[in-house]
């Protein structure tokens, strides 16, 4: 095999959001100092769009949120926008009997607002994004839905996956080898500018620094034989039933996604495939919802979300997903019982187009 090229990291379209991970709090605040910060920039904002100087917000802290209501309206900053704060947001303005909800968000990651005026378009509930610049704040245009980008051939990478059993799942052009839902394998193009070949390569590993391990301590070995190791540790340890296993605790919404796919009865469907969600995964350590796409018994369209664990993007982003891939299809969000809150029903009742909730057995046991 060629020497592997450095690792390249390729931005993200703007359509789509990642997975949002918290920075640090800036060196010398405390949790507190900086959520004050937070208030304070919110009353700012709020005054301005209202123009009323005198105006008393007095805002509260809710989660990662600013929060305030004034006269039937709820006003929330997200300095992390993510579907999990527009969730938050409508969450707490309903709580407060609040007729309208306007929820500034920092443009950053860049788009991000836009996306979040995207999902809030699926809500009954009138919603308003603005996109914060200082101490103002400018109405978002929704962004456009992502584009499905199709598979870049790699047969025999296929055909090696299929040969140790794995599923192959394709995600904004990449192919991916998953078992049980957690990635194992790669089809990774090695740029030319960067010392590779221009081709199409099977990597395998658990998320792409354990390929890169890999790479580096067999950087002689067939990938096939990568492959085949790599399966039979995580087989030993992924299995339904290892509830306590670390390598039985990953990518759980996509085990789940998994066994709904083999048994479609479970949420009322007669047969499902998995489907790419609008959000990607930055890791395969992250918790995002995790589609498949099918028709129910009588052969309607039907979109399946599963999650795992308390997961508060799952409405806005199943919503956002049904949008993609089969607009005015039933929605139904699936999840281990005890997963279920019910702030998950009241968000999936606000729907424009409201969706079912679904208890289902965990795979991998009672842990």
């Amino acid at each position: 095999r060629r020497p592997r090229p450095p690792r390249l990291r390729p931005r993200r379209p703007s359509t789509s959001l990642p997975t949002p991970s918290r920075s640090d709090p800036p060196l010398g605040l405390s949790d507190d100092q900086r959520s004050g910060l937070v208030r304070t920039k919110l009353a700012a904002l709020v005054r301005d769009l209202t123009g009323r100087p005198d105006l008393a917000t007095e805002p509260v802290t809710v989660g990662a949120l600013a929060a305030t209501v004034h006269e039937g309206t709820a006003y929330l900053l997200a300095t992390d926008p993510s579907p999990a704060a527009l969730a938050g947001a409508l969450v707490w303005a309903g709580a407060q009997d609040a007729a309208r909800l306007v929820l500034f968000a920092d443009d950053e990651p860049l788009g991000a607002p836009a996306v979040l005026a995207r999902m809030a378009s699926q809500f009954a509930c009138p919603v308003e994004v603005r996109t914060v610049a200082g101490t103002s704040s400018a109405p978002t245009a929704p962004a456009p839905l992502p584009a499905v980008l199709p598979a870049e051939a790699a047969p025999e990478a296929v055909a090696a996956m299929a040969v140790e059993g794995l599923e192959v799942v394709v995600e904004q052009g990449v192919v991916r080898g998953e078992l049980l839902g957690l990635e194992v394998a790669r089809v990774v193009r090695w740029p030319a500018a960067h010392g590779g070949d221009d081709e199409l390569h099977l990597e395998a590993g658990v998320g792409r620094f354990d390929r890169d391990a890999v790479a580096e301590v067999h950087p002689d070995e067939a990938p096939e034989a990568s492959l085949a190791r790599t399966v039979s540790m995580v087989r030993a340890a992924r299995y339904p039933g290892a509830a306590g296993h670390p390598m039985a605790r990953m990518a759980r919404d996509r085990w789940l996604r998994v066994a709904v796919c083999e048994d479609p009865a479970l949420v009322g469907a007669a047969e499902l495939r998995p489907v790419e969600s609008t959000v990607e995964r930055s890791s395969v350590r992250d918790l995002s919802p995790a589609p498949a796409l099918g028709t129910d018994r009588d052969g309607a369209p039907v979109v399946v979300v599963c999650t795992a664990g308390v997961d508060l993007s799952l409405v806005p982003v199943a919503a956002d997903v049904r949008a993609l891939h089969a607009p005015g299809a039933r929605l139904v969000l699936a999840a281990p019982a005890r997963d279920l809150l019910p702030s998950v029903a009241r968000l999936a009742g606000l729907l424009v187009q409201p969706a079912e909730v679904v208890g289902v057995p965990a795979p991998w046991g009672a842990a």
